[in-house]
């Protein structure tokens, strides 16, 4: 009993831990009950407080953020960012192949944070995955962009759902997914941590 104990408290925490602001499915990102925002509480904090915490955290967290964000004073910001090789997705080539190749995308994305008082609102993140490809003597050395697109059509070749919504590459939807979930908690956790001296 004394070892369950422990255990049971550390599967709370890590659950407590983790928040799913956002899932991914074929339209796009959406939060609870199908919105297409997320909204998180803060108690007795008035918008401009809540606007200024999170202008701060954003800035510690970009290296340019003069490049990265656009804001409407006191009101909204938002985050226009780019990373390199962000998100994996892991495709069988070929039906004799063993195993799967692992691409990695860069990921441009759109963010959009709202304020009021005593509530932060994150607008679903918009995004857009792309890889850079050489091809071989096979191809014709044709080089260029090759996308991720959330919904398979007959001109893409690597997506993440099929037309009828099922999951095509599990790996860049637990990529996606934990990408723009972790990009919201770490604002959050950084904009509550800002000494407002």
């Amino acid at each position: 009993m004394k070892r369950l104990i422990p255990l049971i408290a550390l599967l709370l925490f890590a659950e407590v831990g983790y928040a799913q602001y956002f899932s991914l499915a074929p339209a796009g990102f959406v939060a609870a009950d199908n919105l297409e925002y997320a909204v998180v509480d803060f108690p007795d904090t008035k918008q401009d407080v809540l606007y200024k915490n999170v202008l701060r955290a954003l800035t510690s967290m970009y290296k340019d953020p003069k490049e990265v964000l656009s804001v409407v004073e006191g009101e909204s910001i938002t985050v226009k960012g780019y990373e390199q090789e962000a998100i994996l997705d892991q495709v069988k080539l070929s039906p004799i192949q063993i195993g799967k190749t692992t691409y990695k995308y860069d990921i441009s994305y759109t963010l959009s944070i709202q304020f009021k008082d005593n509530k932060i609102r994150f607008n679903r993140p918009s995004f857009e995955c792309r890889r850079w490809y050489e091809g071989g003597y096979k191809s014709g050395w044709a080089t260029g962009w090759s996308y991720l697109v959330l919904v398979k059509d007959k001109n893409s070749k690597y997506a993440v759902f099929d037309k009828n919504g099922k999951v095509l590459s599990q790996e860049a939807l637990d990529g996606l997914e934990g990408h723009f979930n972790n990009l919201t908690k770490d604002i959050i956790e950084k904009s509550k941590a800002i000494d407002n001296w």
